[in-house]
This record gives structure tokens, sequence and C-alpha cells, in this order.
């Protein structure tokens, strides 16, 4: 059996693949049957916990450690990088456990289970936030693979939904539709992202997209408990009772409707009583976040206006369609139509879209094509030809079309003007009107290269000054191969003097 594997940030859901139908997958736990998995883990005496006992135990004072979403937790971490306050244990290692633990949920205690062979891995098609870096995208793979997996392929997740868009709209990709694309309105618990994809026949191609890394239902959950606490006067209870308050406040999020007033929210876990809360005061709070989210759909349709989409024509645009665990919110889905109007269509389960999507595409049956840009840029800091001065080199931008499972190969070739290259390495969202990196930077490795033959035996070049060298002439030839598990490997090569270095950035090599 075949499924697609939404990581979430606050649940994580799983949908089957099954004779042309994709049901979501539940679970019994505790005697209870839920068809989603909270992302929260626990350290105990006894060891790693996850799931719902995770943000009891945190509650009842018994954790050393915990957090209210193992995926939001890894960040921006690289895959070895450890997980603070949480001994001797890497992101990679987090993320592994946390995939393990639903690897044997699916095969003891899902109503699957009699389907799935606990011998063998279990064949998924996973995800990503668009707007993940490279090495968060190869921590996942990663993380699925030892955690007992065989990944299929990694999509983007709006790119999933709207897949699942398509499964639901079919005369939305029919050939007599004037229906181009779809925009993707995906708010999950900690990310945003919004992409325009294609809608043609079953192509699904990723034109264009934004997005805000650290955005989401979580930090609406923390404006609730910041008033909650308010309201009871209390400044402080820790940071484990808060990871158990934050979830009562996301279902006493989740529990509103539009003509809610007021809110009850639970404080028990800080030994306090519920407290009361008006309504307008929380939607108050949550605007302004909203406010950005809208910003970066409106971007997303700038830049499709730039690549010559009509983007004033009611017609190509099948829907703004609003998925992920928190777009039901309900100032969300009212701030976003008194924007958008109309063309706002909130998903029947919007926060089992994405899995849906990627169990689709996990089918062969069902033939779709996917094709993605990078949602990101890559690139490199280098020493300018004068002065002290330093420019920044796009290596992979968002105009690269690869195909589909195929790697993107970038060369560079140059007279350099120094006796050593000194390349610094970094992430970024976006560039400004003059090149250079802005938006959610993070800075990759950085490595030293020797340019002048004498050099290539030394060990230390570190250690070296970067000084200009007037006398060499040689060609440098830089390959780099960015490959679809988020790795990025670069060959190095002095081709006239004959000798080359190969360096791997953002995996575990």
């Amino acid at each position: 059996m075949r499924l697609g594997i939404d990581f979430g940030t606050t649940r994580t859901v799983v949908s089957a693949v099954g004779e042309g139908r994709y049901p979501i997958v539940s679970f019994e736990l505790d005697g209870e049957i839920r068809d989603h998995l909270p992302g929260c883990a626990v350290l105990t005496g006894d060891g790693l916990g996850f799931g719902p006992i995770a943000a009891e135990l945190a509650g009842r004072g018994d954790a050393r450690w915990a957090t209210e979403s193992v995926k939001r937790t890894l960040g921006t971490l690289a895959p070895d990088d450890p997980v603070e306050g949480l001994p001797d244990t890497s992101a990679l290692e987090l993320v592994a456990g946390y995939l393990r633990w639903l690897r044997q949920l699916l095969v003891e205690h899902s109503n699957i289970a009699r389907e799935l062979d606990p011998s063998r891995p279990i064949e998924a098609m996973v995800a990503v936030p668009a707007q993940a870096g490279t090495r968060q995208r190869y921590l996942t793979l990663e993380a699925f693979r030892r955690a007992g997996f065989a990944v299929l392929g990694m999509l983007n997740e709006p790119t999933a939904a709207a897949i699942e868009y398509a499964l639901r709209h079919v005369q939305a990709v029919s050939g007599k539709s004037p229906k181009e694309y779809v925009i993707v309105y995906d708010l999950g618990g900690g990310t945003f992202d919004t992409a325009a994809v294609s809608l043609r026949g079953r192509r699904f191609e990723l034109l264009a997209s934004g997005g805000i890394a650290r955005l989401g239902g979580a930090d609406f959950d923390t404006r609730i408990t910041e008033r909650a606490l308010q309201t009871a006067a209390v400044e402080d209870v820790g940071t484990l009772v808060r990871v158990a308050l934050h979830e009562r406040a996301r279902e006493a999020k989740e529990g509103l409707r539009p003509s809610s007033r007021k809110m009850l929210v639970d404080l028990g876990a800080a030994g306090l009583e519920p407290v009361v809360l008006d309504v307008a005061d929380v939607y108050a709070d949550c605007e302004p976040m909203i406010e950005r989210t809208i910003a970066a759909v409106q971007a997303v349709l700038d830049d499709l206006g730039a690549m010559g989409v009509d983007v004033e024509d009611p017609r190509k645009l099948g829907a703004i369609y609003l998925v992920g665990g928190s777009a039901a919110f309900v100032p969300v889905v009212r701030m976003l139509r008194a924007r958008f109007g109309r063309k706002i269509l909130l998903a029947p389960q919007p926060y089992a879209a994405t899995a849906v999507g990627l169990a689709v595409a996990a089918d062969p049956e069902a033939a779709v094509f996917v094709r993605e840009t990078p949602t990101r840029v890559f690139g490199v800091w280098r020493e300018a030809d004068h002065g002290r001065d330093k420019v920044f080199d796009p290596i992979v931008d968002k105009r690269a079309l690869p195909e589909p499972g195929a790697a993107i190969v970038i060369e560079r070739r140059y007279r350099p003007s120094h006796a050593i290259g000194h390349l610094r390495f970094l992430e970024c969202s976006a560039l400004d009107d003059e090149g250079r990196p802005v938006g959610d930077l993070v800075p990759w490795e950085e490595i030293r290269f020797p340019y002048v033959p004498d050099l290539v035996d030394h060990d230390e070049l570190a250690t070296l000054p970067v000084e200009r060298h007037p006398v060499l002439d040689d060609e440098i030839v830089e390959t780099y191969t960015y490959a679809p598990d988020g790795t990025i490997d670069v060959a190095i090569e002095n081709r006239t003097r004959g000798y080359r270095r190969v360096y791997a950035l953002g995996a575990l090599r």
C-alpha cells in the first residue's frame, strides 16, 4: 500500500491509496479514534515520547524537555545540529524518532495495519513547506528513510493541495475549462505557504510561490495563551507548562464558529481556573499576522502578472484555495473574502488536503505530472575583482525548471583574482532589486579553495589571508549539482593545472 504523509507542525495526517480513492487513515490511541497525530514531543525519565501523551506529561510537570511541535523545533537547524535542551540528540534524530513512532502506529494501531508488512519499508509520498530551506528538505527525506519509509518523492505542500483541489473539481482541469491555475493559501501550524500551480490537463507545475517561514496557527495559539494569562493576571508559567497551554488554546480556537462571541480557555495546566475571552479581542490580536499572509498572496499574483498571466481575468483562476489546519480560523476566512471576494474556497477538510494530494501523486493510476521550480535562492558571496567588496552570485534561483526527479546542474567559469577562493554559501527567500539576498536568510558552509597551485597541499587555508594575486591566469570551473533530495554538491576544478576538489553541502555524508 502507498501512502501520502503530511508531516505537519501541529498534526500529521496520512492518506492511503486504494483503487482510485484516498481515505484518511485513522489511529486508535488510548481507546480514542483519531484522524491525525499531534506533533508534540516530551522527554521524561523513560525517554522520548510523542503525540497526545507529550502535552499531558508537560502539563503535569513530569517532563525534562518538551516541544509542542517536532517540525517547528527543527526550524533552521542542520541535520546534525543538536536540539537545544535535548541532550545528545540532533535535529535529524528527533524527527526520525517521531516518524518511527508514526510508523509503529501505522503497522499496529491504524485501520490499514492489516495491509502493511511490518518487515518492509512503507512506500510514501511526502511534502515540505514551499518555503522550506534546502537543509530542511534533506533532513525530512533522510528522517523518513531512517524511520523505515521508502520515499517515493517529495512535493511542496501547496502543490500537493492543488492536486487535491483538482481531484475534487475535475471540471477545472478538463480540456474545455478556461481555468489555468489555482492559488493555494496554505496556513499550517507553523508555516504559511502560498503558490500558483498550473491546472492545464493533469500537469501540475509550480508557477510562483511565496510565504512566511515561521507564521502559522501556533502563533495564533501563542497570542490566545498570552491574552488568557493576562486575563488571569499571571505573567510567567514556565516553558513546559506553556506547551500544554498552547494545546488547550488550539482546541479553543478550533472550536470557534462564525457566530461565536466568547471563548473559554482551559488554564488547568497552570493550576488556574478557565478564563473567558472576547472573541473580538482575539481576532484583533491575530489580524496583523493574517494581513502578512494576504500580502504574500498578492505578491504571488504580481509575479504571475510579470510572467504574462492575465491575473485580471477571473475565468483563468480556479480559486484561491484555503488549506492547512489553521485556514478555517474565522478571521482568516473573513479577511480573505473581504480582499478577494467569491474566489475564496475553503477545502472541505483543510487539515487533510495536502495528505490527500500526496496520495494522489503516489498513485500510478492517477497519472499526474508534477514539476516544481526551486522555491528559494541558493548562492555564494565571493570576493570582488577590485577592492574589499563582496558580490553575491545566485547559483540556483526560482526560475530553474528541472524535469521531475532530475538534478539541476549549473556551471561557473572564471579567472580568479585572489590566491584563495573564500566562498560563503547562503540560502534566502528572495533577492532585492540590486541582486542582494533578502528575506529569510540561512547561512551555509564556508569553504576555501586554493587557486594557486603552491597552496594545494596546505592543510590550514583558513589561517591564510585572502589576498589578490596579480599574475594568476588559470581557468577555474565550479560545477553545482542540486539534487532532488535537497543536497548540493560543488566540484571546483583548476582546469589549467589539473586538480579539483568536491564538497558536499547541506547534508550528512
